[in-house]
């Protein structure tokens, strides 16, 4: 009898360690799913003086969006200068930084296609001199009855098509800056706009090539420049061409630059979430340089309302922002939200919050704190 109460007392005694041992597995799991987001804060607790609570409100006056971006070219005004041939350079007649005007020559070129290209355009020329003959010697016999429609429509189509020739040809001379008449080997490369020679990428000797993919000159205008940046996809509402816009340099602190948004894009890019946005800034002075980088200050962003919360009720960690919400039975709670750029220690809230709820903006880190050691 003994052994048979000593063995029930032992299988109990195991059973109970057992659900101790599971109990004591359990308790800290719950404790932690209960803290894990939340905290508990009866009225009166002296924790509650480190604690600040605002409730959300929409407000008319948007906070400004600021971009980080960089100055580029107007492409609108600048050329990336080319050969049509192939040949060699023997002659740079500019330097780099060189203003230059419209037709001004920028290098010669020798090169055995010049005859080539001359001895074309003599050819079309006498074509069309011929073409133009039998021209007006058919629309005479046709008056007369002496030859038929078809051979008259066939020579104002060898007429016009000499003469297609023959300005094709004559282009290609005044694009080499050459005439039929004067035999030559050597063609001039010259400026198709006025601005400033910003990229020089030839040398007297150089071999040329019409395929070639890298510009011998880059000119461009810079007294307009672009400055280019992107707009996150929740900003997107807020951006419309024509906005004004504020561009600020690390080169001059204390200066700011006025602008116009000419271009948002249409197409949103799948990685980063972003639209290319191009804004056009006058440029007088020539304080703006290409490549620098700049900040795009939006001021003018319409009325559109928006949620903005003091940066101290931000929380962040490597995968989320949060920020604690208050509720009626005591309990604050994390949340999830999606944020603008930190601005004058403010964020416009773009996501996860709604009017009229509670959001802890001060102390949020000190919850977060007592959270994590409960």
């Amino acid at each position: 009898m003994k052994l048979v109460m000593k063995s029930a007392f032992c299988v109990f005694l195991l059973l109970g360690l057992g659900a101790s041992g599971c109990s004591s597995k359990a308790t800290p799991a719950m404790a932690a799913e209960r803290t894990r987001d939340s905290i508990r804060l009866e009225p009166g607790n002296p924790r509650l003086q480190f604690i600040k609570i605002e409730t959300l409100k929409e407000t008319d006056a948007a906070p400004v969006i600021r971009l980080t971006g960089k100055v580029g070219f107007d492409e609108d005004h600048t050329q990336r200068v080319a050969s049509s041939i192939d040949g060699r350079a023997t002659r740079i007649l500019i330097e780099l930084g060189d203003r230059v005007k419209a037709g001004q020559p920028l290098m010669e070129i020798a090169s055995p296609h010049v005859s080539e290209v001359q001895a074309d355009a003599q050819k079309s020329l006498q074509d069309l001199d011929i073409a133009t003959k039998a021209l007006d010697r058919a629309t005479k016999l046709k008056q007369e009855g002496a030859v038929s429609e078809k051979e008259a429509a066939q020579a104002e189509a060898d007429f016009r098509k000499a003469k297609s020739e023959a300005a094709r040809t004559n282009a290609q001379l005044r694009s080499l800056s050459v005439s039929a008449s004067d035999p030559t080997t050597t063609a001039a490369i010259r400026a198709q706009i006025h601005g400033t020679v910003v990229e020089r990428n030839i040398l007297v000797g150089q071999e040329v090539r019409a395929d070639a993919a890298q510009p011998l000159l880059t000119i461009s205008n810079l007294v307009v420049v672009w400055v280019l940046a992107d707009v996150y996809e929740q900003d997107l509402s807020m951006v419309r061409k024509g906005d004004l816009v504020k561009i600020h340099v690390p080169a001059y602190p204390d200066q700011s630059f006025d602008g116009k948004v000419d271009y948002v894009g249409d197409v949103l890019d799948p990685v980063s979430r972003t639209v290319k946005l191009r804004c056009t800034v006058p440029n007088p002075d020539f304080q703006l340089k290409p490549e620098m980088f700049a900040k795009i200050e939006l001021s003018d962003i319409g009325e559109k309302k928006a949620i903005i919360i003091p940066s101290s009720a931000i929380l962040t960690d490597s995968e989320h922002t949060r920020v604690f919400v208050s509720g009626s039975d005591h309990i604050y709670r994390q949340r999830v939200v999606t944020i603008g750029p930190e601005i004058d220690d403010h964020v416009r809230v773009l996501s996860g919050l709604k009017v009229g709820e509670q959001v802890v903006t001060d102390g949020a880190i000190f919850l977060k704190r007592e959270m994590e050691n409960n």
